[in-house]
């Protein structure tokens, strides 16, 4: 019987991200390959796969034939923030391309919000796996690896709050923290003109 799985922001192709996230990986071409190897380890040539953005970057004539490579029948992206139109993801070879979508009571898409609204989402990498009902699909936190809604939901939840990296200031996932994105927060400014 044919699986569903999830996944996010796997960015192929993309060198930086391994720095970023502290990928461990030498180079995006050993990143492509383990990650396309760990996707077919546990995805059929019948499953389907939903893709909640940030798929690959770089040129977008490479991403047909990375999607070759992929096991699944069914490939369906949630665009995300690095994502072309839906229009140049259904040229790569996704089946389906849409900026968010319900499936069996759950909110598919890319950009993690505050809701009372079941949601699987990406966008965050590494920064938690779940809070509450919003579900953290990216791949940084699951192994490299597409999981199912029964792997998802069995995720302890994350502590609820989180220091700043710059000032120490103490922060509140999914609340709007524009103030201290980037280093650009009230203490690190004074910081800088010290």
């Amino acid at each position: 019987m044919p699986k569903t799985f999830f996944t996010s922001d796997t960015h192929f192709n993309h060198f930086n991200i391994i720095r970023y996230c502290s990928r461990p990986f030498s180079s995006t071409e050993e990143m492509n390959r383990e990650m396309i190897l760990r996707w077919n380890a546990v995805v059929a040539p019948e499953d389907t796969v939903y893709h909640l953005g940030d798929f690959a970057m770089g040129k977008a004539s490479e991403w047909p034939e990375i999607l070759r490579r992929l096991n699944g029948a069914g490939k369906i992206i949630m665009l995300g923030s690095h994502d072309r139109s839906p229009r140049q993801m259904l040229e790569a070879g996704f089946t389906e391309a849409h900026e968010k979508l319900e499936w069996n009571g759950w909110l598919l898409q890319h950009n993690p919000i505050k809701t009372q609204q079941k949601l699987l989402c990406g966008h965050i990498h590494d920064k938690w796996r779940r809070l509450g009902w919003t579900i953290n699909v990216g791949v940084d936190v699951w192994d490299f690896t597409p999981r199912t809604i029964e792997e998802l939901t069995r995720a302890e939840q994350s502590p609820p709050h989180y220091k700043c990296p710059h000032c120490g200031a103490a922060l509140i996932h999914l609340e709007n923290n524009i103030s201290h994105r980037n280093g650009n927060c009230v203490s690190a400014e004074a910081d800088r003109h010290v």
